[in-house]
């Protein structure tokens, strides 16, 4: 699972009673910009709503939050700690937004243990949004440092992110999940839906081999990734590493 996977986790405003539609309308542009990684578009957008200053809570602290987002994607830390603030500040104290948008200023600020209790509390909130699950699956995964990893937990928030919305990231961040518990048969799915995505990916056919492989179907799953080491780099240094272990 990648460690951008975070920065995408954004989420749409619709249909929020009193809200300036244009404002709203311009939100949900940029989160589709962000989300294919068109930032200069994206920040125009996400600025344009902010500059209407709508005066619903909600919708602001989720302009400031996307704005937070986007410029983590950029690594633009400094400006990013900045919306993070401004989103938690203009939220409802006890509220979604508000457990979210702390969540997100903790991460940033690499105080991990106070971010996954933000998280934590934000789910609590909202058990139905895909953002906060998938970013408890990145914190148990141990992507943040092995200290935080909880296996099951990761697999527990990635299946419910992946079940609110079935993404390719989303479905690799499960992929893993399974394998890392030794449930390779049923990562299969996930990887042949991602190679069907991304044909050219030898990393997806590299690990659906590794899954093969220890699955029982070892000749098919070598011969996989045989093909993705010869193909790319980075899945000959993979195979490499499991021919010495």
């Amino acid at each position: 699972m990648r460690l951008f996977l975070i920065l995408f986790s954004v989420f749409f405003l619709v249909g929020c009673s009193g809200v300036n539609q244009e404002a709203e309308a311009l939100n949900n542009e940029g989160v589709a910009l962000l989300d294919v990684e068109n930032y200069e578009k994206a920040e125009i957008a996400f600025r344009k709503a902010w500059s209407l200053e709508s005066s619903n809570n909600e919708l602001k602290s989720g302009i400031a939050r996307n704005l937070c987002l986007l410029y983590s994607a950029k690594n633009e830390t400094d400006s990013a700690l900045y919306y993070a603030q401004v989103s938690y500040q203009s939220a409802e104290e006890d509220s979604y937004y508000y457990y979210v948008s702390k969540a997100e200023y903790a991460l940033l600020r690499k105080n991990i243990n106070e971010a996954r209790a933000w998280y934590e509390k934000a789910k609590e909130k909202n058990p139905n949004d895909m953002a906060v699950y998938n970013s408890l699956g990145m914190i148990y995964s141990g992507k943040y440092g092995y200290k935080f990893e909880n296996n099951e937990k990761a697999l527990e928030n990635n299946l419910r992110a992946y079940e609110l919305s079935p993404r390719d990231p989303l479905a690799e961040a499960l992929a893993f999940s399974y394998m890392n518990l030794d449930q390779y048969k049923k990562s299969l799915a996930l990887w042949d839906k991602l190679r069907k995505s991304q044909p050219s990916n030898m990393e997806y056919l590299f690990h659906q081999g590794v899954a093969l492989y220890f699955s029982g179907n070892e000749a098919v799953g070598k011969k996989q990734m045989e093909e993705a080491a010869d193909r790319n780099e980075v899945c000959r240094e993979m195979y490499n590493e499991m021919l010495q272990d």
